[in-house]
């Protein structure tokens, strides 16, 4: 009977204190930092988190409508994102008179992957010095270029039947047996079609909240030569094959972005 009652005194302390704990107000949440930047609503900020990695889709007559995937690396580093913040430059600057654009882009690898890991709680989280830099341009809003998931459908120059996704810039190679029309009017031939598939996400940079967004999704066709036609892609140097999608983003960017600008 003792040692009953000396157990039980034991747990006394213990259960007070749970139920102390249990009492306790939830700490407070943390204070709002105001923003005290000044910001020019004639002023933008420009991010592009392509990147250099190009997404290849290859249909071979062996795998039939089965996609097999790959990767490519563009070179010179920095072109595509540099084609994405000169055809933003030139929206913004299109939209109305007095207005500028800042341009920003980041060599950190794990800012190049799905955009909504880039907001937490609704907010965007840019890390370390690229966020500060971008929150103290004094712009008042954000352009934001990342990499978008698509169905192949939406961009019509591709060739039908791709079971699989797009996602940034890419190129198709489709080498099915078909009568599809290659890009010189002949059939028979192999398709080879860079893409773009990217989203632009407008940021209000006072609460860095997501106030609209547009995404683009527009294809080409190469020409494929009869004696290429075995291997299109060794066909051509890294130069022919960035020069097209960067010619994509220059022709089809501006136009998604104007609504997003508009005063």
């Amino acid at each position: 009977m003792n040692r009953r009652l000396l157990c039980l005194l034991a747990l006394l302390p213990a259960l007070a204190s749970g139920q102390s704990l249990k009492d306790k107000p939830p700490p407070k949440p943390e204070p709002v930092v105001e923003d005290k930047t000044p910001r020019d609503p004639n002023k933008f900020a420009a991010l592009s988190l392509l990147g250099d990695n190009v997404q290849l889709i290859s249909l071979t007559p062996a795998r039939g409508d089965v996609p097999q995937g790959g990767d490519w690396t563009a070179t010179p580093a920095g072109g595509l994102d540099n084609a994405v913040l000169l055809a933003l430059d030139k929206a913004v600057k299109a939209s109305g008179p007095g207005r500028e654009v800042k341009l920003y882009t980041s060599s950190t690898r794990s800012l190049f992957g799905d955009p909504a890991n880039l907001f937490v709680d609704g907010k965007l989280s840019l890390p370390g010095k690229l966020g500060e830099a971008v929150r103290q341009s004094g712009a008042g809003k954000l352009l934001l270029v990342t990499r978008s998931r698509q169905e192949a459908a939406l961009a019509a120059a591709l060739p039908a039947r791709i079971l699989t996704s797009l996602e940034g810039p890419g190129f198709v190679l489709d080498q099915r047996p078909s009568a599809q029309v290659g890009f010189d009017g002949q059939a028979g031939l192999p398709v080879l079609a860079p893409y773009v598939s990217i989203r632009v996400a407008l940021v209000d940079l006072r609460d860095l909240k997501l106030k609209r967004e547009q995404s683009l999704a527009v294809a080409s066709r190469l020409p494929v030569a009869r004696e290429s036609q075995a291997n299109p892609w060794a066909a051509t140097t890294p130069e022919q094959r960035l020069k097209p999608l960067e010619a994509l983003i220059e022709a089809e960017l501006p136009r998604v972005v104007a609504p997003l600008v508009a005063p």
